[in-house]
């Protein structure tokens, strides 16, 4: 009798430490939501509450409880890690994530996707363990900026100004790259590299630092929605918005009014709402065995003084976020 019962604890306790199968969801009721976590790079910008907003439209669609947590930096992978372990410890059936490092994620999402279902959106990881990635063309995004500021400068060319994000971000590393690599199309233009880490004081010191010491610079580059922040605080403080082009990538309302002060030329805007719905509907699609698209990119678009008061191009500059 006794060594039944010792049988029986031993079979189920190597049962449910099989860590390398899926959650059985067979295991929930049958009219219970299924719980799907969504975990943005951090919590503390607009583009991720128009993320945010688009997530909560499909889950609501999908009969879906969206549990939404981040850290509150960008750069804080080690938080987004214990997030994602924790979302899963806590009965997420599904995981979309935009993980802050290309590399630094890679282990965690697919340690998860043994379990249950991994959705990559905004930024691409160096793992194929997923079951749908859902990102802007941040390539072509950063060409679009780059071809905008060769219109801008002219045949003249001149000191460009990039002011990267952060190191192992695959988004805003493709937007800078294909920005560089359109704007030396004309060889009369030089390129100065800066990091701004994707935080807007930082962004704002090193363009500060360099508008001091160089009097030659014709325009910046910022990828993301906090660098463009910083770039625009440091021309403003400095005299020089308005008088020095400046192309940017995201939107919002900060940004939005630079682009209407004319101190900014163009962004290139993102589709954040539906990105956060393509995200969520490509997780309830995988959890009802449903075939999923596993590469899904959205078109970014470039706005520009010309095109900037037309109503569905400022429905994406200045996203809704509820």
């Amino acid at each position: 009798m006794i060594r039944g019962i010792a049988s029986g604890v031993l079979a189920a306790t190597l049962l449910f430490t099989q860590s390398g199968c899926k959650k059985d969801q067979s295991a929930k009721a049958p009219n219970s939501q299924p719980i799907i976590a969504v975990i943005p790079k951090s919590t503390d910008h607009p583009y991720w509450n128009a993320v945010k907003a688009g997530a909560m439209k499909a889950g609501a669609e999908g009969n879906a409880e969206i549990r939404w947590q981040g850290p509150n930096s960008e750069a804080d992978r080690q938080t987004q890690i214990r997030i994602v372990g924790d979302m899963v410890e806590q009965g997420a059936d599904a995981v979309c994530i935009a993980p802050n490092d290309q590399i630094a994620l890679a282990d965690i999402i697919s340690q998860t996707s043994k379990k249950v279902p991994v959705v990559v959106f905004d930024s691409g990881v160096n793992t194929e363990d997923y079951v749908a990635y859902i990102a802007t063309d941040n390539r072509h995004g950063g060409e679009l900026a780059g071809e905008q500021m060769l219109r801008l400068i002219g045949d003249a060319g001149g000191k460009i100004a990039v002011v990267r994000g952060i190191a192992g971000s695959e988004s805003t590393t493709q937007r800078e790259e294909g920005f560089i690599a359109a704007v030396k199309k004309n060889p009369k233009v030089t390129v100065t590299e800066l990091r701004g880490d994707n935080a807007e004081l930082k962004s704002k010191q090193v363009t500060a630092d360099l508008l001091s010491r160089d009097a030659d610079i014709v325009g910046f580059f910022g990828p993301s929605e906090p660098v463009c922040k910083g770039i625009l605080g440091a021309l403003q403080d400095a005299g020089k918005a308005g008088k020095i082009h400046f192309v940017g990538f995201d939107g919002g309302d900060e940004l939005a009014k630079g682009l209407d002060a004319g101190a900014i030329d163009a962004l290139v805007v993102q589709r954040p709402v539906q990105m956060g719905q393509l995200a969520v509907k490509a997780a309830l699609a995988a959890l009802h065995h449903e075939t999923v698209q596993k590469k899904q990119p959205i078109d970014p678009l470039l706005i520009t003084q010309q095109n900037k008061d037309q109503p569905d191009v400022r429905e994406l500059l200045q996203p809704k976020t509820h």
